[in-house]
């Protein structure tokens, strides 16, 4: 009786595979999948509202630069130069990276001199963290790195004990 179980057991599990194995190979390799408008019900698809799960905690829109009281480099220049190469170095200043400081390749002059690029604050549209959306300069320091771009955080506070 016991052989007769495994016998069939083994048996159901052949025929299985078998047809496993038939659906998979007759199955189309390429994806049925069509381009579209990428929106849905007219609404952009954005890698933040495009997820399976919806999630809307996108208003943040980065960093305002009316906000600032320095000089700064909009966000979007900042990663235009960044796949140029013309980034340096890059400054986050903890806890968290919300303000950043980018040091750009030096540019010639007029005069055909070098002239040596400050630090100055990444602004317009740097994300900033948002506990309640997708916004956070922890993509910034990711994308950084992929580029190989030297980077550190700096704590304010012990940066003017340094010098």
């Amino acid at each position: 009786m016991a052989n007769e179980i495994i016998h069939g057991r083994r048996g159901v599990m052949k025929h299985f595979g078998l047809a496993f194995s038939l659906a998979t190979l007759a199955s189309p390799i390429s994806s049925r999948a069509v381009d579209d408008d990428l929106t849905r019900g007219g609404v952009p698809l954005t890698p933040f509202n495009g997820l399976a799960f919806q999630y809307r905690g996108n208003a943040n829109n980065g960093l305002d630069a009316s906000t600032l009281n320095e000089p700064s480099v909009p966000y979007a220049e900042f990663l235009t130069r960044m796949d140029k190469g013309e980034v340096l170095f890059v400054e986050f200043m903890a806890p968290s990276g919300d303000a950043a400081y980018v040091t750009f390749t030096d540019v010639k002059g007029e005069d055909g001199q070098m002239i040596k690029q400050l630090p100055i604050r990444i602004g317009e549209g740097y994300p900033i963290e948002d506990p309640e959306g997708w916004s956070s300069p922890a993509f910034v320091v990711k994308s950084v790195k992929k580029k190989g771009v030297p980077y550190k955080f700096t704590v304010p506070a012990l940066a003017q004990y340094n010098k």
